[in-house]
């Protein structure tokens, strides 16, 4: 398999830890360039990785387009479509940052390019490439019928008004969007798209501070809802960045046990909550970062003429984050499927 020729468009904290590192461990990309519209931090990437830096993304989609066959993009959320519309015209898949889209609306126009365009779009998620997460889903295999499931995502962010986290106008969203999209995915991966989901927001909670996005999002749905109690899978998620503590857990409860998955760790319990197996790992998940660019490097190089599915993901999270913001508006209960059906249709 040939090596891919891509370029970095962002350069936060995100590529030059994860994405920029695991290019560089990989022998199925050839970095040809970086941009960010930070001069001073162009200077320090393109030096380290020794190749062209750029503080205008059209300057490097003018040199390097032609040549380029996948982007890697990390930048503020509502900015990616225009920078993919860009890269859609020569051609270029793309590897992005999550959220897939910060709307259905988005997403469809995203679904348009990849049809138009042939390309293809994945969202970097790499907890689907981390042993803890993997053994989580099988885990649950032995623990009879599930009933409920529990989680926690809380983070101390001490200024939630700093950078364009704190702006709808940039983020598309706050908590939920951004840091809950990880247990967004994690929900949907496990099992699915619920069929009711309710979901209450706040914001406000640092004081002296301005920012238009929620800081905390609470959420309930349910799975098997057909009118009574049996076979009803009960779910309940809390996700924050002005929690004291820093805590990620989640936990589902089954007729002959659990099994919890924190960063690191992950175990099944029998039914008094004694611990059957465990699994840990130590330290960051390089490889994590590495084989997740490589399985994207491996679908893109056969997706060319694959059906859609294969080449754009994420409708069922956008679907699910978009019911939530809907239900917080209105007050009441919706169904994501609901919404999947206007991202998604028959002819797909």
């Amino acid at each position: 398999m040939k090596s891919l020729n891509i370029v970095a468009i962002g350069l936060g904290k995100q590529s030059t830890e994860d994405h920029l590192p695991a290019i560089r461990e990989s022998s199925m990309f050839n970095l040809l360039a970086v941009t960010d519209s930070d001069n001073a931090k162009v200077k320090i990437v393109s030096k380290e990785y020794s190749v062209p830096g750029y503080s205008n993304i059209d300057d490097l989609i003018e040199t390097w387009g032609e040549r380029t066959d996948v982007a890697i993009i990390a930048v503020p959320h509502t900015q990616y479509l225009s920078i993919i519309k860009k890269l859609a015209k020569y051609n270029i898949d793309i590897i992005k940052e999550k959220p897939f889209a910060v709307s259905i609306k988005e997403a469809n126009e995203l679904k348009k390019i990849v049809n138009d365009s042939k390309i293809s779009i994945y969202v970097t998620l790499q907890r689907r490439f981390n042993p803890i997460f993997v053994t989580y889903k099988q885990l649950m295999k032995r623990i009879g019928r599930i009933y409920s499931i529990e989680g926690r995502y809380t983070l101390n962010i001490g200024h939630l008004d700093e950078g364009w986290r704190a702006s709808k106008k940039s983020a598309g969203g706050g908590a939920l969007m951004d840091m809950g999209y990880h247990f967004v995915d994690l929900i949907v991966w496990y099992f699915g798209l619920p069929d009711s989901l309710t979901c209450r927001m706040s914001s406000g909670n640092r004081e002296n501070q301005k920012y238009d996005v929620e800081d905390t999002a609470l959420l309930s749905f349910t799975y098997n809802d057909k009118g009574d109690d049996k076979g009803r899978v009960l779910g309940n998620i809390i996700i924050s960045r002005v929690y004291p503590q820093k805590e990620e857990s989640l936990t589902v409860y089954g007729s002959k046990g659990s099994v919890r998955v924190q960063p690191g760790r992950v175990c099944r319990l029998d039914l008094d909550g004694n611990e059957i197996e465990v699994l840990e790992r130590k330290g960051h998940w390089p490889s994590a970062a590495i084989d997740q660019l490589e399985d994207f490097a491996q679908r893109i190089q056969r997706n060319h003429s694959a059906h859609i599915a294969e080449k754009i993901e994420h409708f069922e999270h956008i679907a699910f984050v978009e019911t939530a913001y809907d239900s917080n508006k209105y007050h009441d209960s919706r169904d994501p499927n609901v919404y999947l059906k206007k991202m998604v249709t028959k002819n797909d």
